[in-house]
C-alpha cells in the first residue's frame, strides 16, 4: 500500500460491543492485589541530557495504564492493557519520532519488567528491558537495558532514580506537546494533510436505536499519532492510530471499560476508507469486523458496519451511523 493512500484512513474507530462478561480480573484489579500500585503516578529524574518525566495513570475504570515519556523533545506515549487471548499484561506506544514501541510486562522478585522492541522509523529494530524498581513510597529507579541477543545485558546502558509528582505541580507535563520539527520521513500529519483529511479532528456524535456515540479524535506526539475516545451509554473506549513509515502501514490499538482489547488496520477499500477490526473480550469471546467511512462533508460522514465470517466480509451493512460534527462553545466575552 502506498503512502498515498493510506493518507485516506486515518480517523477514529467506531467502537460497537456490549454485554462482554467479566470472565478475567481487570488489569486495576491484578495490579493492586499484587502490590505494584505504586508504579501510578507522575515521576521525574535526573538525566544526563535534562530532566526526564514519566507518568503511569489509570484509565477506562483501570482497564488500561496511559503511560508518558518526556525527555527534551522527545515524546512517547502507550497503552498498557491486559491481553485476553494471551493472558497477557502487553503496551503498545508511538514517539514523536516515527518510532513504535511494542512489548509485556511481567514481574521479577518485586520488580516490575518492560520487555520491549523498539522499531525505528527507518525499520531498524531494538530489543531491551526496563527494570522498574521501587525504593519507597516516592521513589523509584528506572533502569534500561540492551537484550538484543535475546537476554538481558548484565550492565544497563542508563539508570536513574525518579521521585514522585505531586499531581498538582506535574499537571499534564508528560502530554505537553512541543513546537513542529522538520523530518525525512513522512508521518502521520504529513499523509493526512496530503490526503485533506484534517477535518476529521473533533468531537463528533451520531446515534441510533442503542443511544448516542459521543466520539473525539484528536493529535498527539506532534502528529505522528491521533488518540480516541469513544463514549456510548456506559461503555467507553480508547485507541490510539499510528503510522508505521518503513512499512508504510497504519495500525490501531485500543481497549475498553469492559476489559477488550483491539486492533486493527487501515487501508483504502473498493468502497471507502476501511478499518479491519480484531476485537478480544474479557470472556474468551473473538471478533471480526469492517468499517468503512464515508464523508458528507466537513461537518458529516457516515461508519458502515460489515461482519466479517472466516475471513470474508459480508455482503449486507448491520449498521449505518451518521455522525456530526459538534461545534465548540462559543468563548464567553
Amino acid at each position: 500500500m502506498s503512502a498515498r493512500n493510506v493518507s485516506l484512513v486515518v480517523i477514529a474507530s467506531v467502537i460497537v460491543c456490549a454485554g462482554a462478561a467479566f470472565a478475567q480480573p481487570k488489569l486495576g484489579d491484578l495490579v493492586t492485589e499484587e502490590g505494584y500500585d505504586w508504579i501510578i503516578g507522575r515521576w521525574v529524574a535526573a538525566g544526563d541530557g535534562g530532566k526526564v518525566e514519566m507518568e503511569y495513570q489509570w484509565g477506562l475504570d483501570k482497564n488500561v495504564v496511559l503511560a508518558g515519556l518526556k525527555m527534551g523533545e522527545y515524546r512517547n506515549r502507550g497503552i498498557i492493557l491486559m491481553a485476553p487471548d494471551r493472558e497477557e499484561i502487553v503496551e503498545t506506544a508511538a514517539d514523536n519520532m516515527g518510532g513504535m514501541w511494542r512489548g509485556a510486562w511481567t514481574e521479577e522478585n518485586g520488580d516490575l519488567v518492560q520487555r520491549v522492541e523498539y522499531t525505528t522509523a527507518a525499520g531498524e529494530v531494538h530489543k531491551g528491558e526496563v527494570v522498574h524498581t521501587k525504593v519507597d513510597n516516592d521513589t523509584i529507579t528506572i533502569a534500561m537495558y540492551a537484550a538484543e541477543s535475546g537476554s538481558r545485558s548484565s550492565e544497563p546502558m542508563n539508570k536513574l532514580t525518579y521521585k514522585r509528582q505531586p499531581a498538582a505541580a506535574a499537571a499534564d507535563a508528560v502530554s505537553a506537546e512541543p513546537g513542529g520539527r522538520a523530518t525525512d520521513y513522512q508521518k502521520l500529519g504529513d499523509l493526512v494533510a496530503e490526503g485533506g483529511y484534517e477535518w476529521l479532528a473533533g468531537k463528533w456524535l451520531a446515534g441510533d436505536d442503542d443511544g448516542q456515540y459521543e466520539l473525539e479524535h484528536k493529535w498527539a506526539l506532534d502528529k505522528h499519532a491521533i488518540l480516541m475516545d469513544l463514549k456510548m451509554g456506559d461503555f467507553a473506549y480508547h485507541g490510539m492510530v499510528m503510522y508505521l513509515p518503513a512499512r508504510q502501514e497504519i495500525i490501531q490499538v485500543g481497549a475498553d471499560n469492559m476489559g477488550g482489547a483491539w486492533k486493527g488496520t487501515w487501508e483504502q477499500g473498493d468502497e471507502g476508507a476501511t478499518h479491519k477490526v480484531e476485537y478480544a473480550g474479557s470472556d474468551g469471546t473473538t471478533r471480526k469486523m469492517e468499517h468503512v467511512y464515508l464523508k458528507t462533508d466537513n461537518d458529516t460522514f457516515q461508519v458502515k458496519e460489515y461482519g466479517v465470517v472466516d475471513g470474508s466480509r459480508s455482503s449486507d451493512v448491520r449498521r449505518l451511523l451518521t455522525f456530526k460534527r459538534q461545534k465548540a462553545p462559543a468563548a464567553s466575552k
